[in-house]
């Protein structure tokens, strides 16, 4: 059966340009070049995006002479799904529980009919959730477990702490850098059985226009010398081929098969002052789930944070998807997963109108912080 997705709630045009982004930006402060991302960097593949990083992993793991059956949450953005589909994989959804946990036992059903081949394990927005039983439960299956830590970088480096070596318990796992860092693009990918990617790298005028980006130097001169309408938005530095295209897809291309990051998104992640994020980021996150408080308008999915939690986003479930337009016309850049797959799981069916994403990035200032939950608590009915 053919994957269709389902169309888009709300454009970002319909709001004016937020005071509270959804990621951090680049601060020369957040670098610290004396000290390297803890463990081995090396067996980690840098791409241009974490869907990239996803492609590759379908590409590596795909079987010969099988039909390739791949068994995906059925809460997810498109991005997830959109490299199998292009590789010709056969999709299936299983569902997820109101936690986004995974019933191992309907779980278990899914896998029944004895042909599925591989299988995505998803780390919602920086939550472990019960994926380490649901990877345990995987292993009695012969199956290619994929783990998807696009919202879990720290998940991703942790694989390399202590020995150096990568934790054998998944074929594969992604992760979106430009998620928790402030790089423009960037996707990391681990193979437990290593795969000789080919990967191009932009030309080095190109990196010195993205590196230019990323400190401000293009948007300055533009308010500076008023090129350009405030309320265009900033346009990032594009390095895709138009002419790869796929225009079924809405967001993979081919071509990010086969693109490597910008170098500098590299240095970022090997020199981010890691441990002050976790840090900043945890604080951020009690601080706001703390402090709001009107139940009538909706609630954090999560209330605490276990050991291992460091969260991408707050994950806040409205009461009336109308909250959402409110908080954007507000000035605060939430995020929500319109467009997934249509399926059997009402769960993901009703969350891609009010399940939001609330910034907690390490960035945000006392009086952003204050700000949104101000602007929570201020909503009314």
């Amino acid at each position: 059966m053919a994957v269709k997705f389902l169309k888009p709630l709300a454009d970002a045009s319909q709001f004016p340009a937020p005071s509270v982004t959804a990621t951090p930006k680049f601060r020369l402060s957040d670098l610290d070049l004396a000290q390297h991302t803890q463990g081995d960097v090396r067996e980690t593949t840098f791409t241009r995006n974490g869907r990239g990083a996803i492609g590759i992993a379908g590409t590596a793991l795909r079987k010969e002479n099988v039909n390739n059956v791949i068994l995906i949450p059925a809460y997810h953005c498109p991005a997830l799904v959109e490299p199998f589909i292009w590789l010709g994989y056969e999709i299936r959804f299983y569902p997820v529980q109101a936690d986004l946990s995974v019933d191992i036992a309907v779980l278990e059903q899914a896998m029944a009919k004895g042909d599925i081949t591989h299988c995505v394990v998803v780390r919602y927005f920086g939550f472990g959730q019960n994926n380490d039983e649901v990877i345990q439960f995987l292993h009695t299956q012969s199956v290619e477990i994929i783990e998807d830590c696009a919202h879990s970088l720290f998940r991703f480096v942790d694989h390399f702490a202590d020995s150096g070596k990568r934790v054998p318990d998944v074929s594969a796992s992604i992760c979106s850098i430009n998620k928790i860092l402030p790089t423009i693009d960037g996707g990391a990918l681990y193979l437990k059985d290593k795969y000789e990617a080919k990967l191009t790298h932009v030309g080095w005028s190109e990196e010195a226009k993205a590196c230019a980006f990323i400190v401000g130097i293009p948007q300055m001169l533009a308010k500076v010398k008023s090129l350009v309408n405030q309320s265009k938005p900033e346009q990032v530095p594009q390095i895709s081929d138009p002419a790869e295209e796929d225009a079924h897809l809405r967001y993979f291309q081919p071509i990010d098969l086969a693109s490597a990051s910008y170098r500098h998104t590299k240095t970022i992640f090997c020199h981010s002052n890691l441990k002050h994020i976790r840090k900043q980021r945890r604080e951020n996150f009690e601080f706001i789930v703390k402090n709001i408080d009107n139940p009538e308008v909706g609630n954090a999915l999560f209330k605490q944070l276990n050991d291992e939690d460091i969260p991408y986003v707050i994950p806040f479930l409205l009461q009336d998807e109308k909250y959402f337009f409110d908080l954007r016309k507000k000035g605060i850049q939430i995020l929500r997963w319109e467009e997934v797959a249509i399926s059997d799981c009402n769960i993901s069916q009703d969350y891609r109108s009010r399940l939001i994403q609330v910034p907690c990035h390490q960035q945000l200032s006392n009086r952003q912080l204050n700000f949104i939950v101000d602007t929570f608590n201020q909503l009314r009915p």
